[in-house]
């Protein structure tokens, strides 16, 4: 059984190999060739990824927490995203309501 080059396995697995390449690895694999299936399994296993490597992005996060509730507190309460309730256009003269509509003031 002819098998796929490691480098056309590699470009299927990258999803950057042609057409050609990947119906000869897909016609391929559907012999059942469990040699290839498992090259290609570990290829598309994600690289492991070391826990520090998450510190600085959760330290960001944590500051950029703190520094929100800080600015809450210091406004009097209230989430700074916190929308205030809408206004009906009736009462803004800014749209019609029931066929009228008010005066600017």
């Amino acid at each position: 059984m002819d098998h796929p080059s490691e480098e056309t396995l590699k470009r299927f697995a990258s999803d950057v190999a042609s057409r050609e390449q990947n119906r000869t690895v897909v016609a391929h694999l559907l012999k059942g060739c469990a040699e290839c299936a498992g090259k290609l399994s570990s290829l598309l296993e994600p690289e492991p990824v070391a826990e520090s490597s998450y510190d600085a992005a959760l330290d960001r996060l944590d500051r950029g927490l703190i520094d929100r509730l800080e600015r809450t507190r210091e406004w009097g309460g209230g989430l700074p995203f916190e929308a205030s309730p809408p206004v009906p256009l009736s009462l803004t003269g800014e749209g019609e309501r029931g066929g009228r509509r008010l005066p600017k003031k």
